[in-house]
């Protein structure tokens, strides 16, 4: 590939790039159909460049093209016209069509609660935004030759989901780097001339060894390197940015960021305020995490939803009312969710017919735009149902495989923890236990003990988080529901983790719920009861246990014991610092909510380019070049009556040139003079001529196209 020819690949291959950015709003919006005409927008801008590059040497026309083309598409697409039908025409009223448009678009990403389900304004600003990227980095690295530089821009719509350690779709960053460094390979930018001259020009392309060396690069990244740094060990030691309460970093309990910063950095930052008749509520809870891969967490699936009236809790409560019930009144605070929170206990609400109640996972489900922001509600709940005498009636059920009730994801394990070592840490703590109540609390008491401390400040090392907490015995909420839970499923005991609030502090007549008061904390079945929290993490941070987890006065497990089974070193998988992470939507990677269809259409560009480059090769054979024979053949014919008669010998003739017509410029003299060394080597010299086809190429090119445009420019002055 030579000459110029490199920019009909490197176009389809720069919108591959920033269409795969859109992986970047993973956990901000749902994924779905939208994608499907931001991909066909898309790929329709890029084939307009392609066939505006064919058409013209320019190198900023493409990019005008494509701009026209692309405004247009995406007027047809999302901007209706007045009567509400496709505006096939822009007119005068487009203008204000187009502006209520964007203004919807504004107040809906402002006012919804990711992740957002996209609405037509939502998806045109995205594919503005998407078509935009592509025109300003298809200038620069193809235009004007910058293609290396141009990538800093590519990463601008992965910058917000890694700042905040947002999951995003692997596959999709891993090919956005790729067909940024492809582009590079096929463009090394000439270190001759300005960045016209080298516009002009086009870069020249990579020697053989050097494309080799770029194409294994890129798929080391693509391939290794990539995925390693998104999802494997040690990403979470990465630098974080810690975001000012006002955009969203700590009052929210997004549980895509660190839960660590709502204990730490935002801990002052108010989420809500509530009033209670019974004095302050244990726990607010918001949402249940079921799977765990040895580092993270990922949400529990949403099962079937009803109406959230009545009673609301897992298990049937054998009335439809609460008797005694104590009354909580909510005032939410700006950050919103989509999940309300309530009391970890049965309980009822008033509600609209957008509140919606999941069993299966005890979780309040609210739609609207802005979730539970500014919310006021109130709640009343079962006071003292929890009670050790009501969960050790579930030992019947127990025994009559009442479990079965419940998921068996509630006891998957899996197989990057080393479970044999755990189960035997949990089988020995809890030996004298005689009853599943027995069991939680004997699990509880021993995380709460003198051999574990409370920090957070943990540095994440590997894949095992479970084993290295119990090795190093020092972690925070996260960790210590991590391990009960995972010592409880070793004892076929289902479990789960839940995140919400600790109770607060009292402020007042009410109580103030802050970021440091963020928790999480396990959750063990009793079948016929429900799911019950515990409170492995200690005191210094949660408080009292709950009152029917207190233990009675017995003899501890023998300290030597223990010593026998507990990891005394971290094995070489390791342990989370992130806290326990929602997939509250899912991603490419996950589950197959991202438009591989869109991509695959993306990544057909690149063979219409591809089509597009032989053609334009086998319409210049004639201009083969092979040595400097041919490359000086080749820019006498280029060049017409300009270049002179035949007879001239190549000095005479690049004086001639250089007389007639306007000037060529420096470079395309400088480009000249070369060449006309060249050939006289291959003629003259007894070494002949060594240099390479491309190189004379270039130069052929250069003076070609400064004569062309020479004659141009004095065209229009006349």
């Amino acid at each position: 590939m030579t000459g110029g020819r490199w920019r009909l690949l490197a176009t389809p291959l720069i919108a591959i790039a920033a269409g795969l950015g859109m992986g970047g709003l993973s956990g901000l919006v749902v994924f779905g159909d939208w994608l499907r005409p931001v991909g066909a927008v898309l790929g329709a801008t890029a084939a307009v460049v392609v066939l505006a590059r064919l058409a013209t040497g320019r190198p900023f026309l493409p990019t005008v093209a494509g701009a026209l083309a692309g405004a247009w598409l995406i007027i047809v697409a999302y901007v209706p016209g007045p009567d509400g039908g496709t505006t096939w025409i822009p007119r005068g009223e487009t203008l204000n069509q187009l502006r209520e448009v964007a203004e919807h678009a504004y107040w809906y990403a402002q006012n919804s609660v990711p992740p957002a389900e996209v609405e037509a304004s939502l998806a045109g600003a995205i594919t503005l935004a998407v078509v935009a990227l592509f025109l300003v980095v298809d200038a620069l690295a193809v235009g004007a030759g910058f293609a290396a530089s141009s990538g800093f821009i590519l990463l601008a719509p992965w910058l917000p989901a890694l700042t905040l350690e947002r999951r995003v779709p692997t596959l999709a960053l891993a090919g956005a780097l790729g067909a940024w460094l492809a582009v590079i390979a096929l463009s090394r930018r000439s270190d001759r001339g300005s960045w016209r001259s080298r516009a002009r020009d086009g870069a020249s392309p990579a020697a053989p060894a050097a494309a080799l060396a770029a194409t294994a690069a890129t798929l080391l990244v693509a391939l290794v390197a990539a995925p390693l740094a998104i999802g494997g060990p040690g990403w979470g030691a990465m630098p974080r940015l810690t975001l000012p309460a006002s955009l969203g970093g700590g009052a929210r309990l997004d549980l895509e960021i660190d839960l660590r910063n709502s204990l730490t950095e935002q801990s002052a930052t108010p989420v809500l305020t509530y009033t209670s008749d019974s004095g302050k509520v244990d726990v607010l809870r918001g949402f249940a995490l079921a799977t765990f891969d040895g580092t993270r967490w990922d949400r529990d699936p949403l099962g079937d939803t009803a109406p959230a009236t009545g009673v609301l809790w897992p298990e049937d409560t054998g009335s439809p009312l609460i008797a005694d019930p104590g009354t909580v009144s909510i005032q939410m605070g700006s950050k919103g969710q989509d999940r309300v929170l309530v009391p970890s206990a049965p309980r009822s609400l008033v509600a609209g017919s957008e509140w919606r109640y999941d069993a299966s996972t005890d979780e309040v489900l609210i739609d609207r735009p802005e979730g539970t922001a500014n919310l006021r509600y109130t709640v009343r709940q079962a006071l003292d149902f929890h009670t050790e005498e009501s969960l050790r009636a579930a030992d019947p059920l127990i025994e009559d495989g009442g479990d079965a009730a419940v998921s068996p994801r509630y006891l998957d394990l899996n197989e990057r923890i080393d479970i044999d070592k755990v189960r035997q840490v949990a089988q020995t703590v809890t030996s004298q236990a005689t009853d599943r109540y027995e069991t939680a609390i004997l699990l509880q008491e021993y995380l709460r003990g003198p051999s574990f401390e409370y920090s957070t400040e943990v540095t994440p090392t590997g894949d095992d988080a479970v084993s290295t907490f119990l090795a190093d015995g020092r972690g925070y909420c996260v960790h210590f529901a991590t391990a009960m839970v995972v010592m409880a499923r070793t004892l076929d005991i289902p479990a789960r983790m839940a995140i919400g609030f600790l109770g607060g502090a009292q402020d007042g007549d009410g109580f103030v719920v802050r970021g440091r008061d963020a928790h999480a904390w396990p959750e063990l079945y009793f079948p016929g009861h429900g799911w019950v929290r515990f409170e492995p993490t200690p005191a210094q941070q949660t408080g009292q246990r709950p009152s029917y987890a207190e233990p009675e006065t017995t003899e501890p497990t023998d300290p030597e014991l223990l010593e026998t089974v507990r990891p005394t070193n971290a094995p070489e998988r390791q342990l989370p610092t992130a806290a326990p992470t929602a997939a509250p939507a899912p991603t490419a990677d996950e589950a197959g909510g991202f438009p591989w269809l869109a991509v695959l259409g993306l990544a057909a560009l690149a063979v219409v380019a591809a089509a597009a480059a032989l053609w334009a090769r086998r319409r210049s054979r004639a201009d083969a070049i092979t040595d400097a024979e041919s490359a000086w053949a080749t820019m006498r014919r280029r060049l017409g009556d300009r270049a002179g008669d035949d007879t001239l010998t190549p000095a005479e003739t690049e004086l001639w040139i250089l007389a007639e017509g306007p000037d060529l410029g420096d470079d395309a003299r400088a480009a000249l003079g070369e060449l006309r060394a060249a050939v006289e080597d291959a003629r003259y010299a007894p070494a002949a001529s060594t240099v390479d086809a491309e190189v004379l190429e270039g130069w052929v090119d250069a003076v070609a196209h400064a004569a062309r445009e020479a004659e141009r420019g004095a065209q229009t002055r006349g």
